[in-house]
């Protein structure tokens, strides 16, 4: 499981939880995670410390709007002044 399958499965306020677990846990960065049946697990394949800390901030900079064509009405017109 990647870090950023971990935040579409679980959400993001639990992998926050885990980050901050983790962190005062002290583990090492090149330590590999991966859940199974809700409990996180160490593994050789998975996503480490600072994975995990990169798709939380990857998210939350999500640029939700950057195609403006599908959030305005096609009959809006622009009016300059």
């Amino acid at each position: 499981m990647k870090a950023q399958q971990f935040i579409e499965d679980h959400g993001l306020e639990q992998a926050r939880n885990l980050l901050g677990m983790l962190k005062n846990l002290g583990c090492p960065n090149d330590m590999k995670f991966t859940v199974i049946n809700g409990m996180w697990h160490r593994s050789s394949e998975g996503f480490t410390y600072d994975d995990l800390r990169t798709a939380i901030a990857d998210h939350d900079r999500t640029d939700d709007v950057s195609d403006i064509r599908n959030h305005i009405a096609p009959t809006t017109r622009v009016i300059e002044g």
